[in-house]
């Protein structure tokens, strides 16, 4: 079993936001702070379902967040913190004070890949995209030198008495 629904799906608007319910939504979070999800759309008079509203306030409509574009900063950061990180967006957003997590997934898709594809660099590994190749050749290049080589490791229980 799981989670009962977040709304009743007949009674809800679905698309675009209007300046009236984001008005509502946040007179509401002013007057009564973030609470509970599911109840504060009734509670603020709107026809949304509560994980709507909370995604449209973390993503849009909370004073703090910065508009406009990434600086360079930014950018370079968000591309350090990738190379430790990861896609793990929500810690490189911690780091960006005004970013959500998901506007720093959407401008990596979009921006910062294309950027680093485009100087030869792999936005996976960080490394130059000749090296990646470069590293599976010479490993295709010493099994053909040494055939009989096996690297395959094992874990395998100790040896009783010197016998297997």
């Amino acid at each position: 079993m799981g989670r009962s629904p977040c709304c009743e799906k007949a009674h809800t608007n679905k698309g675009a936001w209007t300046k009236e319910e984001d008005d509502r939504l946040v007179a509401y979070i002013r007057a009564h702070g973030e609470g509970c999800w599911r109840s504060l759309p009734k509670a603020a008079g709107l026809l949304r379902c509560g994980k709507s509203c909370r995604l449209r306030w973390i993503n849009y409509l909370r004073p703090d967040l910065k508009r406009g574009n990434f600086s360079q900063q930014e950018d370079e950061l968000i591309i350090k913190l990738h190379s430790l990180l990861g896609n793990k967006w929500s810690l490189i957003a911690g780091r960006l004070p005004g970013r959500t997590d998901n506007e720093i997934k959407n401008y990596w898709n979009t921006h910062i890949r294309r950027k680093l594809v485009s100087r030869g660099i792999d936005p996976t590994t960080h490394r130059p995209m000749n090296e990646a190749s470069a590293s599976q050749q010479s490993k295709e290049e010493s099994r053909e030198k040494c055939p009989d080589l096996n690297l395959d490791l094992r874990i395998n229980p100790p040896l009783q008495n010197g016998h297997e």
